[in-house]
């Protein structure tokens, strides 16, 4: 599959919601013609402008689970035996991950729809994947569903080992779509000063803001502050999250 061309959106677009999911897939990047980019998202709760998000969480009985059966080269098709059950097209803008045995580290491949998994088929589901299998995969591989980092998005919960998936310039109604911006300039809420040229990270003791980056911690930048923040205002702050 060759790679597309980057999209550009709107200053019009950027300040809409809407309760269905446009033509973009889960977590399209895209950029304005200022240079900020942001990653079409789902809202899984409300969400305030400014304030940082966090993707929805990794379910551990979608995660490593052994194949019954192979999948043969380029098939779109692989038959994932689950902890647990899963509704039709559940796993839609999900990751298929073949993390263990044939097929391994050969990329992600974006799941566009999965058959139900219920205890009358072994809690056994039928992902499609976008695209093809790029290597067979047989009984001995080890998948894992993982949800986008677009997925189902919350706000952060003031914990710096959770990721952060970007920041609304919107207020954003539970389930919606939107645009969530990852990079470029942007108005965040502080916890606490963050000097200039500093490293921001996720707030440890305030859910939705960012705080200071010191030397000792490991975790995920959110960006960096272009100037002196100021505790508890939505200060200037330059999202270094991902880019184009």
């Amino acid at each position: 599959m060759g790679l597309a061309a980057s999209i550009q959106i709107t200053d019009q677009d950027l300040y809409q919601q809407s309760s269905v999911a446009n033509a973009e897939l889960l977590g399209q990047m895209a950029a304005t013609s200022d240079g900020r980019v942001f990653a079409y998202s789902k809202a899984g709760g409300a969400l305030t402008a400014g304030q940082i998000t966090e993707p929805a969480a990794v379910t551990a009985n979608y995660a490593n689970r052994t194949l019954s059966t192979g999948s043969a080269q380029y098939s779109n098709q692989v038959t994932v035996p689950l902890g647990t059950t899963a509704t039709t097209d559940q796993f839609v803008g999900y990751w298929l991950i073949v993390n263990d045995g044939t097929g391994e580290g050969q990329g992600a491949y974006y799941v566009v729809g999965n058959t139900a998994a219920t205890a009358g088929n072994s809690n056994t589901t039928v992902v499609t994947i976008r695209g093809a299998l790029r290597t067979a995969l047989t009984s001995a591989s080890d998948v894992t569903l993982l949800p986008s980092q677009e997925s189902s998005v919350v706000q952060h919960t003031a914990a710096v080992a959770v990721p952060v998936a970007g920041a609304p310039v919107i207020n954003v109604t539970s389930g919606y779509w939107f645009w969530n911006q990852v990079q470029g300039m942007a108005s965040i809420l502080s916890d606490g000063a963050i000097t200039k040229n500093a490293g921001a990270i996720a707030s440890d003791a305030t859910a939705g803001s960012v705080e200071i980056e010191v030397a000792a911690t490991v975790t995920q930048r959110v960006g960096y502050a272009p100037e002196l923040t100021v505790s508890t205002e939505y200060s200037p702050l330059v999202l270094t999250l991902v880019g184009l």
